[in-house]
């Protein structure tokens, strides 16, 4: 709670309002896995730095970490592309098919008048 990004400094009024207890101390404790697992991140995320889905997978020997680029917190609800990787995964933990994320094109903004 004390690292939070600033846009998040109401959740410590909500936590003391529902007398939330703090977290035992091995909450923080690194998590080591083998399960396969597939961190996505969006390039444009703004609530979860891309950078954190390889920090999140660093100590899982199985892990795969995607960014997928031009998407924002939602990746999977919002980029086809990811529900491609993820459906792969399911299909092959060990081979997560990631092509199409070559194809990716950025967004196009437009000024308003």
């Amino acid at each position: 709670m004390l690292a939070n990004a600033p846009q998040l400094a109401w959740l410590h009024d909500d936590c003391r309002a529902w007398d939330v207890p703090p977290a035992p101390p091995w909450i923080r404790d690194v998590t080591r896995s083998d399960i396969p697992t597939l961190a996505l991140s969006g390039g444009f995320d703004a609530q979860t730095a891309p950078s954190n889905g390889a920090y999140a997978a660093r100590t899982l020997s199985r892990s795969h970490a995607v960014t997928v680029p031009y998407v924002a917190h939602v990746v999977f609800a919002d980029s086809r592309c990811a529900q491609t990787i993820t459906t792969s995964f399911f299909d092959d933990p060990a081979a997560p098919d990631t092509r199409c994320l070559a194809g990716l094109q950025p967004p196009e903004f437009e000024i308003a008048p």
